[in-house]
């Protein structure tokens, strides 16, 4: 196994590990090798960009920060802690406990998904598929458009302002604020094995400005506007749909011509 001690950086690209564990005070930084228990303790900072994750279990515990880019994990996840998911692939049980908050922009869930009481999820993309377990008690908030019930558009939301979903064993669809289109069935029984919304777990929806690509600033236009914000986010190495503009997963001086053409109309 291997500790990072507090106030330590450590960078793995590559190897095996049985068992890593980030203490307090340090950062850690994944990008690659097989690892097997994560334990991500209070205080810690974990950024996962890549690897594959195979132990018992990825523990990320209460006080401490995870980013998931990428990365494969077939392994039970716990949240404890503040996290934001964009990519990676989940392929084992991702269960979100008391006091976590997590930020959904990209990834995929293909297990269980469980939202236990005091956990915060706020959904704006990804892929969310296997069985999903809502508490009494948790917060779910997706942001998105062409929001409906049961093939009902929710037409009446105003942009930015989170509207609670009371209703249940009802279909809820919609495309998320990546673009990516969702359906979950708000089943209000919990027979095992399908999706479950407890009557007393908060859903929210809120209305975002439809996806557009090339819209870097997110404003629901596509036009020279952009051009900052597309600059910033280039110079900054973060990653925002919007601004992937050759589709390849990254944003990088690779998006330029791409992006010159969406706004030059060609």
């Amino acid at each position: 196994g291997f500790d990072a001690e507090s106030g330590s950086l450590v960078n793995i690209s590559g190897g095996t590990f049985d068992f890593l564990e980030g203490k307090s005070g340090s950062e850690m930084n994944v990008s690659g090798g097989t690892i097997g228990v994560f334990n991500a303790k209070s205080g810690s900072e974990i950024n996962v960009t890549g690897g594959t994750f195979v132990g018992r279990f990825f523990d990320a515990e209460l006080g401490g920060v995870v980013n998931i880019s990428g990365g494969t994990f077939t392994t039970n996840f716990l949240a404890e802690s503040e996290l934001n998911i964009s990519g990676g692939i989940f392929d084992d049980r991702f269960r979100a406990s008391s006091g976590s908050v997590v930020n959904i922009s990209g990834g995929i869930f293909d297990a269980r998904f469980d939202a236990t009481s005091g956990s915060v999820i706020n959904i704006s993309g990804g892929t969310i598929g296997g069985e999903i377990d809502v508490r009494s008690g948790s917060f779910v908030n997706v942001r998105g458009s062409e929001f409906s019930i049961d093939g009902m558009a929710l037409d009446s939301l105003q942009l930015g302002q989170p509207v609670t979903i009371t209703d249940r064993d009802v279909i809820f669809s919609g495309v998320l604020a990546d673009g990516e289109p969702f359906s979950l069935d708000l089943n209000w029984v919990d027979a095992g094995g399908d999706n479950f919304f407890d009557p007393d777990a908060m859903l929210t929806v809120t209305l975002t400005v439809p996806f557009l690509l090339g819209d870097s600033n997110q404003d629901g236009a596509v036009n020279f506007d952009d051009i900052p914000s597309f600059i910033s986010i280039l110079q900054s190495g973060s990653f925002l749909e919007q601004a992937d503009c050759d589709l390849n997963g990254v944003v990088d001086f690779a998006d330029i011509p791409a992006f010159i053409s969406i706004l030059t109309g060609n």
